[in-house]
């Protein structure tokens, strides 16, 4: 005799079972892009950390080799623009005439950006201490240009528009009342 008991699971309970996961995928999916976008703001404001203290370790460098910045050292910030492609080849233009060298000087920059940096710095330095007030990141598509920290919630803004940048150092977050 065969038994009459069939072990299962009801037509209903699988409908409720799978109503519930459905309800759990649609709360949690919109929180976790947010936690992405948040991952994206953090690494880029690293990346710009990370172009501020290269440029700031190239011109400690630079000034230990007694290089001098002409056109008024003592004038209003200069700047250098870091392009990075994949792989570790690195220009760098500096808006500042440097002596005894032309205005593209080689900095060497890939030891401290690392091999594997990639993106577009730029940093705003003051040439008579040698140090660096502002530094920007950004990934080749974005098209943002910075000149000062950005709030959090502006950056945010940008980032779903597709404008993923970082700047260092970071703007204060503003208070929300």
């Amino acid at each position: 005799m065969r038994n009459s008991k069939v072990k299962g699971f009801t037509l209903i309970e699988l409908i409720v079972v799978i109503a519930i996961i459905g309800i759990l995928a649609a709360i949690l999916v919109p929180s976790m892009l947010g936690y992405v976008r948040n991952s994206r703001i953090s690494q880029a404001n690293a990346n710009a950390k990370q172009v501020h203290t290269a440029v700031s370790s190239a011109l400690t460098q630079m000034s230990i080799s007694n290089y001098s910045f002409s056109n008024n050292p003592y004038a209003s910030n200069k700047t250098v623009t870091v392009n990075a492609a994949s792989g570790g080849s690195i220009t760098v233009n500096c808006n500042a005439t440097i002596t005894p060298t032309a205005n593209s000087e080689t900095w060497d920059l890939i030891s401290y950006l690392g091999e594997n940096f990639s993106g577009t710095g730029w940093a705003s330095f003051n040439p008579a201490t040698c140090s660096v007030s502002f530094a920007t990141w950004q990934s080749g598509a974005t098209a943002k240009t910075l000149t000062a920290p950005v709030t959090e919630q502006q950056q945010k803004t940008d980032c779903k528009s597709g404008a993923i940048y970082g700047c260092y150092p970071t703007a204060a977050p503003v208070a929300v009342s």
